[in-house]
């Protein structure tokens, strides 16, 4: 009889037990908040992404969704970056290390791109046969390449395609050229000829147009040869050259706005002598190969005023037939 009235006494406080039991477990097991996790070296660019998506009419902020960004330990020599889903990022340190800026805002608005605004990739291209978007990627069509030159005049193009996804206006640029046109008023500033190297100083870089033309050969050197200037040390200098397998490019150090221009068995190339043309008219430089134009660039201001030779092999050298720089008028 005691047990039955214990039993009575306490059923009523049991009934409140379950339930104070009941709403512990439930808010225990209820939604976590989301995880913010983004170090200091990649924050810059996700402040930048949150700022050009509000100019285009999206309010982001990550604060329903979380974000981590970190380094990864494999080294993955097909990309640079990747989006694992859950807005959770992995960045190749090897690869980051060697970005210029434009290019490290490039990578993360591109990985962001697929964790936020839920864009796949983009390999259409513009009618100069630079990529319609930043969004680009693999598959990359076989002979092809992911070098994008997300800079100056350029930048504000892939932004508002970035942000936008629709079918954004063709950018001008896209259909700019140039004639290698030798009408010019011209002093010549210094002649080389028949050199393995050269380094010569022209405070002309900063004053007005000019043209530095060369003829050239690979000769014996096994690495990429060409021409350099504008700068002291290999993060500010731009270079234009090729090596004796076909490959030519366009390149800038990491302090400017890295690799711009890249061509494979680059048909334009000869196999013995070729002419290669940097000239800076007004805001821009075009480069010509063996007299055609091939590409146009943003003018920079120098870090050195100077042009010197470039060679990369280890083994053999190229040949200067002929290096001339000439102010033109």
């Amino acid at each position: 009889m005691f047990y039955e009235i214990i039993m009575l006494m306490i059923h009523p406080f049991r009934f409140i037990f379950v339930l104070i039991m009941f709403i512990v477990f439930v808010t225990g097991c209820g939604e976590e908040e989301p995880v913010y996790d983004v170090p200091l070296e990649f924050q810059t660019y996700v402040d930048r992404f949150i700022i050009e998506a509000a100019k285009y009419g999206q309010d982001i902020d990550f604060s329903d969704t979380g974000l981590s960004i970190q380094f990864r330990d494999a080294v993955d020599q097909e990309s640079g970056g990747v989006c694992l889903g859950n807005h959770q990022i992995e960045i190749e340190k090897f690869f980051w290390d060697d970005l210029s800026e434009f290019d490290k805002e490039g990578l993360i608005f591109h990985e962001l791109g697929h964790c936020e605004l839920s864009r796949p990739h983009r390999n259409d291209k513009l009618p100069n046969g630079e990529w319609a978007s930043r969004m680009r990627g693999s598959p990359i069509p076989d002979g092809d390449n992911a070098v994008i030159n997300y800079a100056g005049s350029r930048l504000e193009y892939y932004r508002q395609e970035f942000f936008t996804n629709t079918n954004t206006a063709i950018p001008a640029w896209a259909s700019r050229s140039a004639s290698i046109n030798y009408a010019f008023d011209r002093v010549e500033v210094d002649l080389i000829e028949n050199q393995e190297t050269f380094d010569e100083a022209y405070l002309g870089l900063s004053q007005g147009d000019f043209e530095i033309d060369i003829v050239m050969n690979s000769g014996t050197s096994e690495g990429f040869v060409g021409v350099q200037f504008m700068g002291s040390s290999n993060d500010d200098r731009i270079r234009v050259g090729y090596t004796r397998e076909g490959l030519f490019a366009i390149d800038s150090g990491n302090l400017v706005w890295g690799l711009m221009f890249l061509r494979e068995d680059f048909n334009l190339l000869q196999s013995g002598d070729n002419r290669l043309t940097i000239r800076r008219e007004g805001e821009f430089y075009n480069i010509f190969v063996n007299d055609v134009f091939v590409y146009w660039f943003d003018y920079l201001t120098p870090f050195r005023e100077a042009v010197s030779s470039l060679n990369t092999g280890t083994l053999g050298t190229p040949e200067y037939k002929s290096v001339s720089i000439q102010s033109l008028n």
